[in-house]
């Protein structure tokens, strides 16, 4: 398979999409291939047939049809209208793999909170589909940092609801850490689960330096993908339709056209989207551990949470070098 789309590749970067079809494709992933070239290049109609080519291929397989499926609506009602759906990513984050994943990942969480009375800060909650299950009477506050005011409201008022103190900041990371009353503010304990990923790389030494300065241990949890920074590659490509397959097959049910239209499809697809600016930058575990220990966390410990469909899933528990309540210069 890497061979085909290794030779689809080449053809294209000497002639183009037209030399790499007229070239001819053997597997329903060539033809995929092809489809991810053609959208890349906004030429939907041509992604959709070619999608389809690859559904007519192999017609009991999830990938192709799903795409099949997607690309005919983007070339029909066009792309602006296809995005991810609130309804399509709320079926996506409460099934399949993520419910182990999440079930984890709170329990992590809770492992590694401190044993004493703590306060907490919480980086992208959501609706506190990682927190809230991880609390327990220990806690005596949680500062919330999220952008999207929605999600953000669920979580406060479940913390109401548990007679939890919480104090809320609608927006970045970036943003909280500029404001006044932030800049005297320690904790005990800051987290982040899956959320990190969503800062752009040049933003992540600065806020990983102002979170050493401002709390003992830093959570982090986050997945350890491939780089995806050039994801038409061959490599890539076929890393992401492997990986793909695996997503897909885990919602085969009632969910699962929700699922793959109103998620899976726009995510995948718009990996080789270049009209929109990215607003998720994914990169390798050990990229993460390198950033921790250059911003001064001495100690960056792995703990594996769950081999999840994507890739799989760690919590890095991480320390700065200064012995708990001794740093008090903040940056």
């Amino acid at each position: 398979m890497n061979d085909e789309l290794s030779r689809i590749w080449n053809l294209y970067g000497t002639g183009g999409l037209g030399a790499a079809v007229r070239a001819g494709t053997v597997t329903p992933d060539g033809h995929l291939y092809l489809a991810l070239l053609a959208f890349a290049e906004e030429r939907y109609a041509e992604a959709a047939e070619l999608a389809a080519g690859a559904a007519r291929a192999e017609p009991e397989a999830l990938l192709p049809r799903a795409a099949a499926t997607y690309l005919a609506r983007v070339a029909r009602e066009g792309k602006r209208d296809v995005y991810v759906s609130a309804e399509g990513f709320g079926a996506f984050i409460r099934g399949g793999g993520n419910v182990p994943l999440y079930q984890a990942t709170s329990a992590a969480l809770a492992r590694n909170h401190p044993q004493t009375s703590f306060e907490l800060l919480d980086i992208g909650v959501g609706d506190g589909l990682a927190l809230l299950p991880s609390l327990t009477s220990r806690v005596e506050g949680v500062t919330l940092v999220e952008p999207a005011v929605p999600l953000l409201a669920r979580t406060t008022e479940a913390l109401a609801q548990k007679r939890i103190g919480f104090d809320a900041y609608a927006g970045s990371l970036q943003e909280f850490a500029a404001e006044p009353r932030s800049r005297s503010r320690r904790w005990d304990v800051a987290q982040a689960t899956f959320s990190l990923q969503s800062l752009a790389p040049a933003d992540r030494p600065a806020m990983l330096r102002w979170l050493r300065a401002r709390c003992d241990v830093l959570l982090i949890a986050e997945f350890d993908p491939p780089c995806m920074d050039e994801p038409l590659k061959p490599e890539t490509a076929a890393h992401v339709f492997a990986r793909y397959r695996e997503g897909l097959a885990e919602y085969v049910g009632a969910d699962f056209e929700t699922v793959a239209q109103g998620f899976l499809m726009p995510v995948m697809f718009g990996y080789a989207d270049r009209s929109v600016a990215r607003t998720n930058f994914e990169q390798p575990l050990a990229q993460w551990e390198r950033l921790l220990r250059e911003a001064g966390f001495e100690k960056v410990e792995r703990q594996l949470l769950y081999p999840y469909w994507w890739a799989p899933a760690w919590l890095l528990v991480s320390s700065p070098a200064s012995p708990s309540g001794a740093q008090r210069v903040l940056e």
